[in-house]
């Protein structure tokens, strides 16, 4: 009984700490950065470039990609992309066009892939650059970009770095590292758990009661009775959304 109600408290546990996972969100604090849920911080200050010219550039075909955070540039001799507080650039061989602007930066937190997404839209016209920004060990950023879908006007453009981890310092060096996500740190210690769990369990029953077949699984009678009790919980939890009282009585 004791084993069956420690399990159903770790899972609980296990459940909440998800959920706080899930609700993870990167709200914009500054001209190009934003703040996480837990106070870390993404700054893109230490990429930008700072003379006038784009720090990023990408080739996908006969398409140029050019990307600046937090800093506006000016690309061509003419054209859109000759404006004031530009972010993102197009060149298709015909001209250069504004896919982002600096003031237009929207910030959002990918629970997903547990990443942050940087968004701009053009003051020009409804294309619209989205930058996702993966956390990596390199301190040496690479960067890709590409209309997807194609004719869509909306240009995917992905930067890996440390530079971009929450939380990473300003130089950007292995000590400004983020290390793990709460997700993935969560994901280890289950794997660790239920290996522990059921090989040791497994063990102790076998050598130290001479446990066969399925008498060698830890609290197997609490795994077995698990689908229905998850069936009941859920039938418990949403018996208001059906108009049902939570617990019901026979009448006198």
């Amino acid at each position: 009984m004791e084993g069956k109600l420690f399990l159903q408290i770790f899972f609980l546990q296990l459940l909440g700490h998800f959920l706080v996972f899930g609700q993870q969100q990167c709200t914009k604090s500054g001209a190009c950065s934003c703040t996480m849920s837990d106070g870390k911080v993404v700054d893109l200050e230490p990429l930008a470039g700072t003379d006038g010219q784009p720090r990023f550039i990408n080739q996908d075909g006969t398409t140029f990609f050019y990307y600046n955070p937090c800093t506006p540039f000016k690309k061509g001799d003419s054209g859109e992309c000759q404006g004031e507080g530009l972010a993102a650039c197009q060149y298709d061989g015909n001209g250069y066009y504004d896919i982002g602007d600096q003031s237009s930066l929207a910030t959002s937190y990918d629970t997903s892939t547990g990443g942050v997404i940087f968004s701009y839209t053009s003051g020009q016209s409804q294309r619209r650059s989205v930058v996702n920004l993966v956390c990596t060990a390199s301190s040496t950023p690479t960067f890709t970009a590409k209309e997807s879908p194609a004719g869509s006007g909306i240009f995917v453009m992905t930067i890996s770095s440390l530079c971009v981890c929450p939380g990473r310092s300003k130089d950007c060096n292995a000590a400004g590292a983020a290390g793990l996500s709460a997700g993935s740190t969560m994901c280890i210690l289950l794997t660790v758990f239920v290996l522990v769990y059921v090989a040791g369990g497994m063990l102790f029953l076998r050598f130290a009661r001479g446990a066969e077949g399925t008498e060698m699984i830890p609290n197997y009678e609490f795994w077995a009775d698990f689908p229905h009790l998850v069936k009941d919980g859920f039938t418990f939890a949403t018996r208001p959304c059906r108009g049902e009282e939570a617990y019901a009585y026979e009448k006198i």
